[in-house]
C-alpha cells in the first residue's frame, strides 16, 4: 500500500466549504516573487522547507542572506493553473502551471531567462484580491518555455512554469511575506 506524502487519508471526514463571493473574486495578479529552491533550506527540525497551519503556508526557510526577488511582469497577463486528479488505483497526481508575460526585449531578460532554465524555482504570486498563493515549495516547479516575440506590435516573452504537485496550490499566510521578500 502507498502512504501518500501529504497525510491525505483515505475515507476521513470531509471539510465544509463556504462559497466566495464580492473581492474575494477579484481576478489577475499584482506581483510576483520568486527564488531558486536551491535557496531554500529544511526549517529546522524538520525534513521540509515549508511548514502549513490552516490549511495555510506559515513558514518557508531561507538560506542565510536570500530572499525572494520581484520579478517584473505585466500584471493580468498570468495565469496559474493547478490540477489534481486521483487514479484508480488511489494514487493522487497533478500539475502546477504559471505563465507570465515579460513585457520588453533586452539582455536583462535573456539574461534571466537564462539563469531559470532548468533549475527547480518557488514562486509568490500576489493575486488581484491581496491574497497570496505560492507554489513550488517541493523544488518540482521549473521554467519550461520561454517565447520571444518581436513584431510591429509586439516585443515581449511568454514564461511558462511547469511541475508536479500532490495537493491544491496553498495560499501563503501574508504575515510572513515581509521575512520572505
Amino acid at each position: 500500500m502507498i502512504k501518500n506524502i501529504k497525510n491525505m487519508a483515505c475515507g476521513s471526514s470531509l471539510v465544509g466549504y463556504v462559497k466566495q463571493c464580492g473581492e474575494s473574486l477579484i481576478g489577475g495578479t499584482k506581483n510576483i516573487y520568486m527564488i531558486a529552491y536551491s535557496d531554500l533550506k529544511n526549517i529546522e527540525g524538520s525534513t521540509s522547507v515549508y511548514s502549513m497551519t490552516a490549511g495555510k503556508v506559515s513558514e518557508v526557510g531561507l538560506q542565510t542572506s536570500k530572499k525572494f526577488v520581484k520579478i517584473e511582469v505585466e500584471n493580468k497577463q498570468n495565469n496559474v493553473t493547478d490540477t489534481i486528479q486521483i487514479g484508480d488505483n488511489g494514487i493522487i497526481s497533478g500539475t502546477f502551471a504559471f505563465s507570465a508575460s515579460m513585457v520588453g526585449y533586452s539582455a536583462e531578460a535573456n539574461q534571466f531567462v537564462s539563469s531559470l532554465l532548468g533549475q527547480p524555482v518557488a514562486i509568490i504570486i500576489e493575486l488581484a484580491n491581496g491574497s497570496y498563493v505560492i507554489g513550488g515549495l517541493d523544488g518540482t516547479i521549473q521554467l519550461k518555455e520561454s517565447v520571444g516575440t518581436i513584431s510591429a506590435s509586439d516585443l515581449n516573452r511568454t514564461l511558462s512554469f511547469n511541475g508536479e504537485i500532490y495537493a491544491p496550490t496553498p495560499e501563503l499566510d501574508k504575515t510572513i511575506l515581509a521575512t520572505l521578500i
